[in-house]
């Protein structure tokens, strides 16, 4: 029997990606970038993106960002201050005078900017260990993806990134998972 609950796949996940060479995980990461370039970003105003835990062998978003500054550039690009009392997330443009710190989670969060509203986002690049084939996520387990992409606008887009394909089921969903509308894996774009 395959597990499937999110604390079995969170560490299965977690370990298979770690497990990544260096030299595959540049590899993934530019198929990734390859996929993100085949969608018609200019449909959207602003994009809001998670940024890579280093070491963590996260999806390269700073590649998908200098891509989207280069290829669209009137598109404004947000990043997310965490606030760890609350398990809320404020975005903020991300611009060239952006400054960048890692919290104490090791994430790059924006120390200066401007916040903007959630309401303006169009589309969220959304961070995550698996998903599956209905558009449902794992992330680290503290839902502060899950609180933010609920407050946001229902015909915003949720985009994953993921550096595997899905897994047939997540067994153990509740109420508050945000299920995702579309997946980018190295190979292939998931729509949900």
């Amino acid at each position: 029997m395959h597990p499937h609950n999110k604390h079995q796949l969170r560490r299965i996940f977690r370990e298979k990606r770690m497990q990544l060479s260096a030299g595959l995980l540049n590899e993934l990461n530019g198929l990734l970038l390859g996929q993100a370039k085949q969608l018609d970003w200019g449909r959207f105003k602003t994009v809001h993106l998670f940024l890579p835990i280093h070491g963590n062998h996260e999806p390269d978003t700073y590649a998908i960002a200098d891509w989207l500054r280069s290829a669209y550039p009137g598109l404004r690009l947000a990043v997310s201050r965490s606030d760890r009392e609350t398990g809320g997330m404020t975005p903020i443009l991300w611009d060239s005078h952006t400054v960048l710190k890692e919290n104490s989670w090791k994430i790059p969060e924006p120390e200066n900017g401007t916040p903007i509203a959630l309401h303006e986002i169009d589309a969220f690049l959304v961070p995550l260990l698996v998903f599956d084939k209905k558009g449902n996520r794992i992330g680290y387990g503290k839902g502060f993806y899950d609180r933010f992409l609920s407050g946001c606008r229902p015909d915003a887009a949720r985009i994953g990134l993921s550096l595997f394909d899905p897994i047939d089921e997540i067994s153990d969903l509740n109420a508050y998972d945000i299920p995702l509308t579309m997946c980018l894996t190295p190979t292939n774009k998931w729509a949900f």
